[in-house]
C-alpha cells in the first residue's frame, strides 16, 4: 500500500494531517521527544504539544513520566481494534435508533404496494391514467382533481371512456364522459383497464402535508379490482348528482371491457343483431375462447349487478356472455369488439 493512500485511511479512522504525520514518524522510528517527533514528522513546532494531546486523547500515543517526556505508539493493531469495536457499537446503536424512525414509503405485500408519500401517490395515479388504453373509473376530492385532470382531459380527447365521481362542491370541467358529484367523501378509487386500481380513505389526500394520512394501496390483484370496481359501480356511483354527461355516439368497431356498457349501448342504438367478437375463457373449464357471432338477447338485473347477452354463431351455437368475474354465464369476457350493427 502506498503510504498516500495509508494516509488516507488514517485520515477516515479520525485523524488529522498533523496527527497522521505524526503518528507514522513514531511507527517509524519508536518512541521519541516532543522535540524530534516535530523535527521528524515536521509538524511545526508551536503545534507539536497539542497533536500529542489529541493523539493521545484518541488512542494512538501514550506519554512516558521520564525526563525527558517521551512519545510512544501504541501497537496499530490494538489502536484499530479498539477503533474498529468503537464503530461498530455506533453503526449498531445508529441502526437501532434508524429502524424506530424508519416509515417506508412503499411496501410491498403480495400484489398490493402501500405507499405512505403523497408525492408517490400522485406519481402512480398520473401513471395509472396515462397508461389507460380503454378506461378509468376514478372517484376523488374537489382539491385532488385540480393536481390531475389535465391528465384526465388527455386520456378522454384519446378515446379513453372516463366516469369520473367527485367529492366536494364546485364546477367541474367536461373532462370525462360522465361526471358526478356530491357533497359527502368517501375513499379515492380508481380502477384502470382492469389492470390496477388505487385505494386510499377518504382523509389521506386532502391533507396539505407531503405524506398521507393513513396510507394507499396500489393494487394488481384481479379479485381485489372486481371488488373495488363493483363498489364503485354499486354502491358509490348511484349516490351522485351526474352534472355532466356526454352524447353517446356508436362509433364502430367499439371495443368494450365492461359489458354493463355494451348492454346500455344494445338499449340506445338497438343493437339487436349486430355482430360481436368476444375473447375470454370459458367460466366452467376457464379454457381460452375466441368466438364471434350476433347479439340476439340482453339481460340487466335491477341495478345493474348482472349483465350478459347472449350471442349466436353462423354454426347456430348460442352462448351467454358475461362480464367481469361472470360466474352464472358461459363466457366470461375480456373485451368485446362490437363490428357492426
Amino acid at each position: 500500500m502506498e503510504e498516500k493512500e495509508l494516509k488516507g485511511l488514517l485520515k477516515e479512522v479520525g485523524l488529522n494531517e498533523y496527527e497522521v504525520n505524526a503518528y507514522l514518524a513514531l511507527i517509524r522510528e519508536g518512541a521519541l521527544t516532543a522535540s524530534e517527533l516535530a523535527t521528524l514528522s515536521k509538524v511545526p513546532q508551536p503545534r507539536i504539544y497539542d497533536v500529542i494531546r489529541t493523539l493521545m486523547t484518541k488512542g494512538f500515543v501514550i506519554v512516558s513520566g521520564g525526563r525527558p517526556k517521551t512519545i510512544i505508539p501504541i501497537d496499530p493493531e490494538k489502536v484499530l481494534n479498539e477503533i474498529e469495536k468503537a464503530y461498530t457499537s455506533k453503526i449498531e446503536r445508529a441502526k437501532e435508533k434508524l429502524k424506530e424512525l424508519y416509515k417506508p414509503h412503499e411496501e410491498l405485500i403480495g400484489n398490493v404496494i402501500v405507499v405512505k408519500s403523497k408525492v408517490t401517490f400522485e406519481k402512480y395515479t398520473k401513471k395509472a391514467i396515462g397508461d389507460a388504453q380503454r378506461h378509468v373509473s376514478i372517484a376523488l376530492p374537489m382539491s385532488f382533481l385540480k393536481r390531475i385532470q389535465e391528465d384526465i382531459r388527455e386520456k378522454k380527447q384519446e378515446g379513453v371512456q372516463i366516469n369520473l365521481f367527485v367529492y366536494g362542491k364546485g364546477k367541474v370541467p367536461p373532462i370525462a364522459q360522465k361526471i358526478k358529484i356530491r357533497e359527502v367523501p368517501d375513499p379515492f378509487i380508481l380502477i384502470q383497464d382492469k389492470e390496477i386500481g388505487i385505494y386510499a380513505p377518504p382523509e389521506a389526500v386532502t391533507t396539505k402535508s407531503s405524506t398521507l394520512h393513513g396510507y394507499a394501496m396500489i393494487i394488481r390483484d384481479e379479485n381485489l379490482l372486481f371488488m373495488f370496481d363493483r363498489y364503485f359501480y354499486h354502491a358509490l356511483w348511484p349516490t351522485g348528482k351526474t352534472v355532466y354527461e356526454e352524447e353517446r355516439k356508436l362509433r364502430l368497431p367499439k371495443r368494450y371491457i365492461h359489458i354493463r356498457e355494451l348492454v346500455s349501448d344494445i338499449r340506445q342504438f338497438n343493437l339487436l343483431g349486430a355482430k360481436v367478437e368476444v375473447a375470454g375463457k370459458f367460466v366452467k373449464s376457464k379454457n381460452p375462447v375466441y368466438v364471434t357471432g350476433k347479439i340476439i338477447d340482453f339481460f340487466e338485473s335491477e341495478g345493474r349487478v348482472i349483465s350478459n347477452i347472449t350471442i349466436e354463431t353462423e354454426d347456430g351455437e348460442r352462448y351467454v356472455v358475461g362480464g367481469w368475474n361472470s360466474s352464472l354465464e358461459d363466457i366470461e369476457a375480456d373485451s368485446i369488439i362490437l363490428k357492426e350493427k
